[in-house]
């Protein structure tokens, strides 16, 4: 399966006295960091970001660099969270046959729990990164009285991305138009409410959401200890890929001029023949619409980070 990432940023930063997305974190803006992890993932083929309209040239600017073989689109948002992710969900191109929405304010996010996410979809199957609620939540009512304490061993606190098949996730979209449903402060709830199942994955606390100008002192802390993405070196990974039979071949023979060495090819599954092998993540750039193109729509592909190695 590949993949298309929403990037949602809009907003006008009245709390920062400027776009909150363009705010410098480590140097840099806060945006590029999590498009920096998108760009840097071969099974992502397209990344689509929605911020205001008068936004959308310094936005360009500030992300153009970060990508270099991923397709990048700048969007007008909506009115509020949701129409701005439907902006960039019909933004992305029918090739992608997953797709993610993230929080431009998360800037933090990991490529490793990226991938956890997109493991857990399936058709029917929604997925979203979350973190266990430490603190103990009480319901109250108009007069501050507690009315109601919860049980905070069964609460998670929702993250971004949020993960579905396209199809899962169009639909979602679609029909909380068509039945005027109240307007959600993420996708998770829509595609719950669309009949899919939503599982959730664990993501570190340093997944945090930039809110409040005091959130900046934090963000700024993480920045300084986060690891750099290096160009100058190659991920190499562990690409599994499942097919119908008669793809077999094929397959096999794209992955071999890509220079993918082949490790075992699984014929006892039930329903698909797995082949794994190992890549480069040059070499896997594109991969995902040649699989379409051999196999069809519904063959998927994941891939397992393996190790990384200094280009010469």
């Amino acid at each position: 399966m590949i993949w298309g990432a929403v990037i949602v940023a809009a907003g006008r930063g009245t709390r920062f006295g400027q776009p909150k997305q363009l705010v410098k974190l480590g140097g840099k803006p806060m945006l590029t960091w999590s498009v920096e992890v998108f760009a840097s993932m071969p099974e992502i083929s397209d990344i689509v970001i929605v911020t205001e309209r008068e936004f959308i040239e310094d936005v360009q600017e500030a992300v153009i660099g970060s990508v270099r073989a991923a397709s990048l689109l700048v969007v007008a948002g909506g009115p509020d969270r949701q129409a701005s992710a439907e902006s960039g969900i019909a933004a992305l191109p029918e090739h992608c046959a997953g797709i993610f929405v993230h929080d431009g304010a998360r800037p933090f996010v990991r490529a490793v729990d990226v991938r956890a996410g997109m493991r857990a979809v399936r058709p029917g199957v929604a997925a979203l990164l979350a973190a266990p609620v430490v603190d103990t939540i009480k319901i109250v009512d108009a007069q501050l009285k507690v009315t109601r304490t919860l049980d905070r061993a069964s609460l998670w606190s929702a993250q971004t991305p949020q993960f579905a098949t396209a199809r899962d996730m169009r639909a979602a979209h679609t029909e909380a138009v068509r039945h005027d449903w109240p307007r959600a402060t993420d996708d998770a709830a829509l595609l719950e409410r669309s009949g899919c199942d939503v599982v959730v994955v664990e993501s570190p606390v340093e997944n945090m959401k930039v809110t409040h100008p005091v959130d900046l002192v934090r963000a700024e802390a993480i920045a300084q200890e986060r690891d750099p993405i290096v160009i100058g070196e190659e991920d190499v990974f562990l690409v599994e890929c499942f097919v119908e039979p008669q793809a077999v071949d094929a397959l096999i023979a794209e992955l071999e001029s890509r220079s993918a060495h082949i490790d075992g090819v699984d014929r006892d599954l039930p329903n698909a023949v797995a082949i794994r092998a190992y890549a480069g993540s040059d070499a896997l750039r594109g991969f995902g619409r040649r699989l379409h193109a051999l196999a069809g729509e519904d063959a998927l592909f994941t891939t397992h980070l393996s190790y990384v190695v200094a280009r010469p």
